[in-house]
Parts: C-alpha cells; sequence; structure tokens
C-alpha cells in the first residue's frame, strides 16, 4: 500500500497539487503525461518543475517513464488520492484524514474528520488487474477508457457505488453506510464503529442477523432491481456484535448487476450461498437455500429458513 496518506500531505504544497490537477487532467489522454504539457498546462518554468516531480517521485507520488525520451511521468494511486482529498477538503467536506482502518483487494479505507469534527470514513478505490478481471468480466465497464486505464477504472468504480449508494439509502437507509459525497477516486461515508462478519465469533441471536441481511438482499431485489454481487462476510459489518444492539451493515456495491442480466440467476445464488454456508458453519444454523432463495426473489411472503 506505501506510506499512509497522513504521512505525505504535511510534505505537499500548493505548487505540488497543481502539478497533481495537470495530471489528473489529463489522465484520458496519456498514461505518461509528457514533460512539456505538464510545463505547458502549470505555466510552472522547466527549472522549478524539475526539483518538484523529483521530490513527487521520491514520494511516490508520481512515477517517472523508464525511457527518457521523452520525458514523461505517471500519477500513481497515491497521487490520485491526494488530489482527491484535497478537492474534498475544498469542497468543506474533510478536515483531517486518519490512519487507514481497511483494505481490501480493491479499496483502502481511512477514518477522518468532516468540518462539523464528526467522524467519517473515506473509501479510495485501487482497481487493479486482480479485481478487475472480475469487474470487467461481469460489468465489461472501462475497458475503452484508454490513457491512464486503472486510475480511470478506479474513478469509474467510485462513481458507480456512489450512484447506487444514493438510490439504496432510500430503500434500505438503516442497512448501508450514510453516503456523503464522491471526488475522483474517493467515497466520503459514515464511519460505522463495526466489525467485519468474518471476524464476529459470537452474535447474542446470529438468526436474526442473517434473517436481516436476507430481507436487504430481498429489499433490493425486489425494489431496485438488482444484486449486490459480491456479497460475503468480508463485507458485512457487525455493529456491537453480542449484545441487544447489534445490528448488520452491507457494504462495498460497485459490483452490483440487474436482475434482467442472462447470469443474474447465477450471482445471486453465489451471494446467497456465500452467507448460508457462512452461517451454518460459525453459528450451526440448518438453512433450506432454495427456501431462501424463493423468498429473496418474491416467491414467498415470509422468510422459512429451514
Amino acid at each position: 500500500m506505501g506510506k499512509s496518506l497522513h504521512k505525505i500531505i504535511p510534505k505537499i504544497d500548493e505548487i505540488d497539487y497543481k502539478i497533481l490537477g495537470v495530471l489528473v487532467k489529463n489522465l484520458r489522454r496519456f498514461e505518461y503525461i509528457p514533460l512539456e504539457v505538464i510545463i505547458e498546462e502549470s505555466g510552472i518554468p522547466r527549472d522549478t518543475l524539475a526539483s518538484i516531480l523529483m521530490k513527487l517521485a521520491e514520494l511516490k507520488v508520481i512515477i517517472p517513464s523508464s525511457s527518457q525520451n521523452p520525458l514523461s511521468y505517471k500519477l500513481t494511486f497515491t497521487g490520485l488520492n491526494l488530489y482527491s482529498l484535497k478537492k474534498l477538503a475544498e469542497r468543506d467536506i474533510i478536515k483531517a484524514i486518519g490512519v487507514p482502518i481497511g483494505v481490501g483487494k480493491e479499496s483502502v479505507v481511512y477514518i477522518a474528520k468532516n468540518y462539523k469534527d464528526d467522524l467519517v470514513a473515506i473509501k479510495f478505490y485501487r482497481i487493479g488487474w486482480s479485481s478487475f478481471r472480475e469487474f470487467s468480466r461481469r460489468r465489461g465497464y472501462g475497458l475503452d477508457l484508454g490513457g491512464s486505464t486503472w486510475l480511470l477504472r478506479s474513478i469509474v468504480a467510485a462513481e458507480r457505488e456512489y450512484s447506487i449508494m444514493k438510490k439504496l439509502i432510500n430503500i434500505i437507509p438503516d442497512k448501508i453506510p450514510q453516503i456523503f459525497a464522491r471526488e475522483l477516486n474517493a467515497i466520503v461515508m459514515e464511519y460505522i464503529d463495526g466489525k467485519e462478519l468474518h471476524k464476529v465469533l459470537g452474535l447474542k441471536n446470529p438468526l436474526k442477523i442473517f434473517s436481516d441481511i436476507i430481507d436487504v438482499i430481498r429489499e433490493v431485489y425486489l425494489k431496485l432491481g438488482i444484486i449486490h454481487a459480491d456479497l460475503s462476510p468480508y463485507n458485512i459489518l457487525v455493529k456491537d456484535p453480542g449484545t441487544e444492539h447489534e445490528r448488520s451493515f452491507i457494504f462495498d456495491w460497485p459490483q452490483w448487476v440487474d436482475i434482467k442480466e442472462a447470469s443474474a440467476e447465477k450471482i445471486l445464488l453465489r451471494d446467497l450461498r456465500n452467507i448460508v454456508r457462512f452461517f451454518e458453519k460459525r453459528f450451526n444454523l440448518e438453512i433450506n437455500l432454495e427456501k431462501i432463495y424463493k423468498y429473496v426473489v418474491g416467491g414467498a411472503e415470509t422468510l422459512d429458513y429451514r
């Protein structure tokens, strides 16, 4: 993951952000942005620019091309994250950023403070080949972006999740984190002090938590016509596990699929199977997958899990 953002930010000043802005602006045109383009669009003299670019390269915010002809520079995920954070600060959304609190195969999540001093979470997408193979196989988005493709795909993924969460919040407001803002590859959302389901060893009422999760899958299927498509104990958060107040939240929605897609039934069954198997193994529940599927797609009015 490299050095955390909160350690790099004090070393970045306004002229550095100006350079990052030029690189972001040209993401669709180039993977490595030619030095001449950076000089022309930043208005910074060549001699001054050389030392700035050297510093940014040392901080791994940019990467110089291996070929020196022409000299060019590529923005890294760290650089994109910094610029996204800068824009969020300019919009008075983020006041300060803390340490990473979660690292996944396609994102890293930081704790932060907004301008009311409330804790929030910032999710920075960083789509790489391993995660994108699955993304593109199901959705096909981002195939013709050109330029700095991985960074652009990360921006698309953030936009996709932000857009669907704005719709989900009207349907399942208490079952997903509140969503506040998006900037490039970053999403700002509610910070929930909970534990990922796969780390939870004990629940006060495992059947209730299981039922709540299944109800969410049913609600979004019947009312919004979508499937999460990547559901597992790794993207379900449980707040206050083992107490009377335990609650579940589902996150990581960028891979959602429409129920009209040809593979929708297969994907839904996989999501359900992931959850059923976990609760069977971890909490010794006996669950009938066929009955769960029937309930989710609207073939039954009540949840009969056995």
